[in-house]
């Protein structure tokens, strides 16, 4: 988490760090079933640390399990474009 780090020091940015638990289904894709987001401790406080899971009851709760889905996204994006295109 170091990078999550420096952005998070920056004035207007935050981001966070992402892990995602995938379930290997019989189709052989790949089936997200809990996303953690973390935020680093900073010198005023703890860091966050939240899980996710999709929302199956049927309230709408679906809309957290959409955004963490998209800090997943643009985590596996930047690290794409880093690592890849380097």
């Amino acid at each position: 988490m170091p990078y999550v780090g420096l952005v998070n020091n920056l004035p207007t940015s935050r981001t966070y760090a992402t892990r995602t638990i995938f379930f290997l289904a019989n189709t052989g894709t790949l089936k997200p079933v809990a996303i953690e987001l973390c935020l680093p401790p900073t010198a005023v406080g703890l860091g966050l640390r939240r899980v996710y899971t999709p929302d199956y009851s049927g309230e709408d709760k679906g809309w957290l399990w959409q955004l963490a889905k998209a800090h997943v996204r643009a985590n596996d994006s930047g690290y794409h474009q880093l690592v890849s295109h380097w």
